[in-house]
């Protein structure tokens, strides 16, 4: 069986396009698809760095230690969490 038999439709033969071909639509799906691997790559590591910080924080809660944990998460992770959602 072939491809078009399968989805019921002939194709003429030399139309669409040639094996192993890259227009400008994979192009740009390609370079959405990093924008959104990028974002959540940049997410991951705040992430992880603020576990970091808040397990330092809870294995000995002196209050600066808090603060700075705290600070960390509102300039560091708040606008990564932001960023995450408005890419999607």
């Amino acid at each position: 069986m072939t491809v078009s038999k399968l989805f019921g439709d002939e194709q003429p033969p030399g139309d669409g396009p040639q094996p192993g071909h890259i227009d400008s639509s994979f192009v740009d799906t390609a370079r959405a698809i990093a924008s959104i691997c990028a974002t959540r790559m940049l997410l991951l590591i705040a992430v992880i760095t603020g576990a970091a910080i808040w397990g330092w924080t809870i294995y000995d809660p002196v209050r600066d230690r808090l603060y700075a944990a705290i600070a960390f998460s509102i300039v560091f992770v708040g606008p990564q969490v932001v960023l995450y959602y408005r890419k999607g």
